[in-house]
């Protein structure tokens, strides 16, 4: 009887169960497109679009996707023009609102504070779209995808009517299926110059319903002159704005450039066994480099070698630090800054200056009032940046770029795209005026110059292919008309990079001065048998070596001028000074002290730098022979939101 019993009530719950409704799907019960082809070739499309909601992903409205280019019946790209008219919900106007996508439009029917009840819609999107007329030699027609494949509900329906301003429809044909297939599953009748198709089984998701229609010609007139020139412009409008733009900041900085960043005459090169007007050896570093190099570090390095030999301080070697420490010399008023701003750092007599990691941030404290020193006396005598100049090409890009982005074709994925391209300007940039900079220095300016805009150019090119390349990779989310994008955006951004060293320039006595440097870095380079032809030079001696030594450092050219020495100390009319050479400002090992000197700038520089502590941190064919479902203008998707 319990088991009877227990039986009854489970069939009840099954019988109970079955009854229930099934949860209802969210899917188009009906796709219908009126399309009303006007003489002058625009269309007015209404598609009424039916939609089962049940709150899941339908719970505000629907949208529509429609793309905004199409292949032309010469098998180019060109972009039509898209102008919503209304959008109505069950009869009554819908609030509408639109947004750009990938490739397109996408037009939102409904409000974010209005939820849809669980039941059937109707929308009704209306629009106006032109340049979707194919013009072949012996017909026209129109080449339309009804739905558009990238729907993500399945339809159980999708029909479509065609009417011309006139004549009579000869042709049509359909295609079903997901993109690319070319099955007939619909059926199409033709009566004057109206056409009718429906398909004949339902469509899943991204399947759609593509339609031609062929005419006689002159039903629909062909573009005028005028509106081929304005289709024209607006095919090419990322060219004109994007190379418009390249051309606008690389006239903007030619034309400045002529008139403040060209350099002043170079004089006549004459070796020189001396400083020009006496400058210190950080000077000749900041004058040669048009500001210090190397983080300032090596002027550095060189003035604590000047203060040395000069005897104010004694440098102590001991391998993993360096030791300034103060000598008893009573410091002269005429001393450097730079030399003062270091014995002010170090301190009196007997205090020091230790350089390692444990003291990094009290030498890198010393470093800047170092660098902060100079600059403040000597900023703007010997060399102008012409900072407001670059500032101005900056600001000029940076409008160039925002036109582009703006009223250019753009889609939202080639906004980040956009970063590629100046990344690989940057670096081009950088990579031809350090080869410009690497050039001879003896060569004349126009061949540097000339050598920096040729490398600069190679630069460019590469960037356009690799722009090509890159737009060849992910065509099928942007478009074969966003390559000038690419290349204007790196051309502007290496514009930039190029003229930020190029701007600036000497004045006149910097020009003087580094005329006078150039001269004593000859000098220092020479081979000993040149340098002992030169009338009147001094005679190398362990004075001689040590007084020029610093400026070999602030020159980078420590370690020619100190096998020069070591040559000379080799010699036999030397070799008392060879034994009994020891300078008196350097305590460590001599063994080898050639080698240790000739590495002192960059051996003292990395020191200093390891104490500073990091910082946080085709042609196209007729719809009618090589048609397809997905093929010919329209098209697009939708979903629900």
């Amino acid at each position: 009887m319990v088991r009877w019993f227990s039986g009854f009530w489970l069939a009840l719950l099954f019988c109970l169960s079955a009854a229930l409704p099934a949860r209802a799907e969210e899917f188009i019960r009906a796709y219908h497109s009126d399309i009303e082809i006007t003489r002058n070739g625009e269309l007015t499309v209404s598609e009424t679009i039916t939609v089962n909601a049940e709150g899941r992903n339908i719970r505000r409205g629907i949208f529509r996707d429609f793309p905004l280019t199409m292949v032309d019946a010469n098998g180019r790209t060109v972009r039509v023009g898209f102008d919503v008219v209304s959008v109505t919900r069950d009869g009554q106007r819908e609030p509408w609102h639109t947004e750009t996508v990938t490739g397109g439009i996408r037009i939102y029917a409904g409000s974010e504070d209005t939820l849809l009840r669980n039941s059937e819609h109707t929308y009704v999107f209306t629009y106006r779209t032109d340049r979707q007329i194919r013009y072949f030699g012996d017909h026209d027609e129109l080449y339309w995808n009804v739905t558009g494949n990238g729907w993500l509900f399945r339809i159980a329906g999708a029909s479509a009517r065609v009417t011309l301003p006139g004549g009579r429809i000869t042709q049509t044909a359909a295609y079903t299926g997901p993109l690319g297939s070319t099955a007939r599953n619909a059926r199409m009748q033709a009566n004057g110059n109206e056409a009718v198709f429906a398909t004949t089984r339902p469509l899943g998701e991204h399947e759609g319903l593509t339609i031609v229609v062929g005419f006689p010609k002159g039903i629909v007139a062909p573009p005028s002159a005028d509106q081929e020139r304005s289709w024209w412009f607006r095919d090419n409008l990322n060219l004109f704005l994007g190379f418009g733009g390249l051309i606008l900041v690389i006239g903007y900085y030619f034309f400045f450039w002529t008139r403040v960043g060209r350099d002043p005459a170079r004089g006549v090169m004459v070796p020189r066994w001396d400083a020009p007007d006496g400058i210190s050896p950080a000077l000749v570093n900041y004058i040669e480099n048009k500001g210090f190099s190397g983080g300032g570090w090596t002027a550095f390095s060189a003035s604590a070698l000047d203060l040395a030999v000069k005897g104010y301080v004694k440098l102590e070697d001991l391998k993993e630090k360096i030791v300034i420490r103060r000598t008893d010399k009573a410091v002269p008023k005429n001393l450097p800054i730079g030399q003062a701003s270091i014995l002010g750092s170090v301190g009196g007599p007997g205090r020091s200056l230790v350089i390692d990691e444990a003291h990094g941030t009290t030498v890198q404290s010393v470093g800047a009032s170092f660098r902060n020193a100079i600059e403040k006396e000597h900023r703007g005598r010997y060399y102008k940046a012409n900072t407001g100049y670059v500032v101005g090409g900056v600001v000029l890009s940076v409008l160039a770029v925002l036109a582009l982005i703006v009223f250019g074709n753009l889609e939202p994925d080639m906004i980040g795209m956009l970063i590629v391209p100046a990344f690989f300007a940057v670096f081009f940039g950088i990579f031809a005026v350090s080869l410009g900079k690497g050039l001879r220095r003896g060569s004349s300016l126009l061949s540097k110059i000339v050598s920096i805009v040729i490398l600069g150019f190679i630069g460019l090119v590469a960037l356009s292919i690799g722009s090509a390349l890159l737009v060849a990779i992910m065509s099928e989310m942007t478009g074969s008309d966003h390559w000038p994008m690419l290349v204007a955006v790196g051309g502007i951004v290496l514009a930039n990079v190029i003229f930020f060293f190029l701007m600036g320039a000497p004045t006149p006595l910097g020009r003087k001065l580094m005329d006078g440097i150039e001269g004593l870095r000859t000098y220092l380079t020479l081979a000993e048998k040149d340098r002992m032809n030169m009338a009147g030079a001094p005679a190398m001696s362990p004075q001689h070596f040590e007084t020029l030594l610093p400026y070999a450092v602030a020159l980078g050219v420590e370690k020619p001028w100190s096998r020069a020495f070591e040559t000379w100390l080799a010699t036999a009319a030397a070799g008392a000074a060879a034994a009994s050479y020891a300078p008196g400002w350097y305590s460590g090992n001599y063994s080898n002290f050639g080698d240790r000197i000739g590495g002192f700038s960059s051996s003292m520089a990395s020191t200093i730098a390891s104490t500073i502590p990091a910082p946080k941190s085709s042609s196209s064919s007729s719809g009618f022979s090589g048609g397809s479902s997905g093929g010919g203008g329209g098209g697009g998707g939708g979903g629900g939101w």
